[in-house]
């Protein structure tokens, strides 16, 4: 099972993570991996001045905003679910 961690916190909320959450959930089904990936929400990682804050299977991604998440999140869930 991949666990892909998003802060929910203020500051990546405001940046728009609660959008990246609902990508990502469609995302998932779209690719059919629901027994695959678990979607979990935290609270601050402390990558405020670098992204958003995201964990896939324990790996911290740097860079992501709201533009390019979903085409990020995708290629790396990808690799570690295949």
């Amino acid at each position: 099972m991949v666990i892909v961690e998003i802060c929910v916190g203020s500051a990546c909320y405001v940046k728009g993570s609660n959008q990246v959450v609902a990508s990502l959930k469609q995302m998932i089904k779209d690719h059919h991996w629901e027994d695959k990936v678990t979607l979990k929400g935290s609270f601050c990682m402390g990558m405020c001045n670098q992204g958003l804050g995201v964990r896939v299977a324990g790996k911290q991604l740097t860079g992501l905003h709201l533009g390019n998440a979903v085409e990020i999140l995708e290629k790396e869930i990808s690799e570690v679910v295949s």
